[in-house]
């Protein structure tokens, strides 16, 4: 036995003394040319080393090198991949002999790393010497949730960081760029077993960002057991932490509590360089908390509070990307949604400075095709309810809405609607399957109140009542001029027992020319029912049966509306009514003249139908209707036909003539 602890304290004594001498027998020269070499061999790429290299072996084998550079891929941005100002290696040998691996020191000091993505899509980290597509799928076709062998019993480390780093990222696929400054990373390992922590900080587009990452045990990782896991980052315009565990990393299965909090999102999105522009005081304070999961292609955020300015929910979210198109889920419930802080002040009913009176438009529909393929790149099932909706005044209450996407076709169903006292239900269904898209809505709308709504929306507070509007729609295209001219459907439009005020319809009716001008505020027409349907086939809306029915006027409509060219052809007609019992009276007491209201949308033109003037003084009856309106409204009716003598000559002086002698005024 003793000759044998002399014989192993000689081969001891032996090896150190050749690992001290080693150094001295071999230039370090040679030993640099030769890890030059061997780099190369093994990615194909050039190692440099241009200032001072030093190697040790005993205590420690270690080494230091400075001007350090290492190529970058062909056609790259920049000529190299990585470039170290100084690299200093340690590693102790003795703990070796035991299977545990103690690095003393391992720093990079100021490293300028260039992380690159080519217009292929490959990234300047693939190698080409790298491992054959059979290789690769030889190592794919093995278990990948074995745990890997790791030939070592432990690891610890001792001085490892990274000093004033600058790291950059460019893809030239999509155009996007990182840049990455001061760059300060150092890792704390005290064996496998024991927990690993890296700290660190950098500054990215001028603002400091630290970062922390705690896992139990990196040995439970390395092995693909369950650890505990922490991630905190920290800047001025973004915090986030998850506190949770990793179960497993082949497959990735890990959860656990998240909280996302950001002051401003306005600032966040002119840090990351993608500043809004949106008007409105909105894009504050967002904080976002719940349950993150992940389950290899499943993610999952659950049990999920968010707080968005005044706006405050709850929901469920999850996405599989197994399949090829992704499939979302998720449900969101609002407390109130005010849309006001995201609109522009002009839209919320602020002042707004005065603006020269607009030219007329010459607008046409648009005829850009309108892409709606991305439909068919994911599927989804997402229901939305709020409780209050605000959208400048105008005030929504309960409202429900379910969404459902599959194979490029998008259903969305308006389950429940409360509006001023009105309920509502629709659908919309958008068929993105075909190249030649499709589109169908149907809505209906009952028992709304119009004097608040209108209020609200427009400041028109002169229409009371109550009313429903009903209307199914279809068309398909491929631009929003194809949708227009291809659209067909119904629909009407009743309101009850209401009001408009500032204008008294049956004045209007005997006296049209201070009709518009005379009408005064005081002034009332009650109705007991405005109401009408339409229809439309391509593109053309025709309406025929408009009526509003009062004590004293009885006033209808027809015409149609010219979608594609954007012009409306109309005729109203008021009819009065002898008696103020029931809404039936047939007995005239006046003229009522027809009124034609035609022209581009912008430049609409009114005038009086004076082809059914004519027709209704072509009869006795007719003329003595004249001459009573004419006694009743003075120069009226004299006035309208003096305004058209010049339109149509011999045919209108006859009927001047008359009514000044019966007037006994003259010409």
């Amino acid at each position: 036995m003793k000759k044998a602890v002399i014989a192993i304290l000689v081969l001891l004594v032996i090896l150190i003394g050749a690992a001290v001498a080693l150094p001295f027998i071999v230039p370090t020269e040679r030993v640099k040319q030769e890890l030059i070499s061997a780099t190369n061999d093994a990615t194909g790429r050039r190692l440099a080393i241009d200032g001072d290299f030093s190697l040790s072996i005993f205590p420690t084998l270690g080494l230091t090198a400075t001007k350090v550079t290492f190529s970058n891929a062909k056609d790259a941005q920049t000529a190299n991949m990585a470039a170290i100002d100084n690299l200093t290696i340690k590693l102790n040998l003795l703990p070796l002999l035991t299977g545990n691996i103690q690095v003393d020191e391992f720093v990079l000091t100021k490293p300028i790393i260039n992380l690159e993505v080519d217009k292929s899509g490959k990234g300047n980290w693939v190698f080409e010497t790298a491992k054959s597509d059979k290789a690769k799928a030889a190592e794919l076709a093995t278990d990948e949730t074995a745990a890997p062998n790791l030939g070592i019993s432990d690891l610890n480390l001792g001085d490892v960081r990274i000093v004033d780093g600058t790291v950059s990222y460019s893809d030239q696929k999509s155009g996007n760029k990182i840049d990455l400054s001061d760059v300060n990373v150092k890792l704390v390992l005290l064996g496998l077993d024991r927990p690993f922590e890296a700290r660190g900080s950098t500054v990215w587009n001028e603002e400091k960002t630290d970062l922390e990452l705690n896992v139990g045990a990196l040995r439970a990782i390395l092995e693909n057991r369950e650890t505990t896991t922490t991630v905190k980052v920290a800047s001025k315009n973004l915090n986030l932490q998850f506190e949770g565990s990793v179960k497993t990393t082949k497959p990735l299965v890990l959860g656990g509590e998240t909280v996302v909090d950001v002051p401003s999102v306005r600032e966040l999105a002119a840090w990351v360089g993608k500043p809004l522009d949106v008007s409105g005081s909105g894009f504050g304070p967002l904080k976002v908390s719940g349950k993150v999961g992940v389950n290899d292609t499943t993610y999952s955020f659950t049990e999920a509070n968010i707080a968005f300015d005044e706006i405050t929910g709850v929901g469920d979210f999850k996405i599989n990307l197994a399949d090829k198109a992704p499939d979302i889920t998720g449900k969101l419930a609002l407390e109130t949604l005010d849309l006001n802080p995201y609109l522009p002040e002009s839209e919320k009913g602020g002042a707004e400075a005065p603006k020269a009176p607009a030219a007329k438009s010459t607008e046409k529909w648009d005829t850009t095709p309108i892409d709606l393929s991305g439909l068919k790149a994911v599927n989804a099932r997402f229901d939305l309810s709020v409780e209050k909706i605000l959208v400048r005044k105008v005030k929504i209450g309960a409202s429900a809405l379910s969404t459902t996407l599959k194979n490029g076709i998008l259903d969305l169903a308006l389950n429940e609607l409360n509006l001023y006292d009105g309920a509502g239900k629709g659908t919309v269904r958008v068929n993105a399957e075909e190249p030649v898209s499709k589109i169908s809505s149907k809505f209906t709308i009952e028992n709304i109140r119009l004097k608040p709504l209108l209020t609200d929306a427009a400041d028109f507070s002169k229409l009371e009542g109550k009313g429903l509007f009903q209307t199914s729609l279809t068309t398909s295209g491929k631009s929003q001029a194809d949708f227009v001219s291809a659209l067909n459907g119904d629909g009407q439009i009743l309101f009850e027992d209401g009001s408009v005020s500032g204008v008294n319809l049956a004045a209007m009716a005997r006296n049209v020319t201070s009709a518009f001008t005379e009408s005064g505020e005081t002034q009332k027409t009650d109705f007991a029912e405005i109401s009408g349907t339409y229809q439309i086939k391509n593109g053309i809306l025709t309406n025929n049966d408009l009526k509003l029915l009062n004590p004293f006027i009885r006033l209808s409509g027809s015409g149609t509306v010219e979608l594609p060219p954007k012009t409306l052809t109309y005729r109203i007609e008021p009819k009065l009514v002898a008696t103020t019992e029931g809404q039936g009276g047939n007995s005239a007491s006046g003229v009522a003249v027809p009124i034609i209201v035609s022209g581009p949308w912008d430049d609409l033109k009114y005038a009086p139908d004076l082809a059914g003037v004519l027709k209704e003084a072509a009869n006795p009856e007719g003329v003595k209707k004249l001459i009573e309106g004419a006694k009743g409204s003075g120069d009226g009716v004299k006035g309208v036909l003096k305004e058209l003598e010049n339109k149509d000559g011999d045919a209108v002086k006859g009927l001047l003539d008359a009514a000044g002698g019966l007037l006994g005024k003259k010409k």
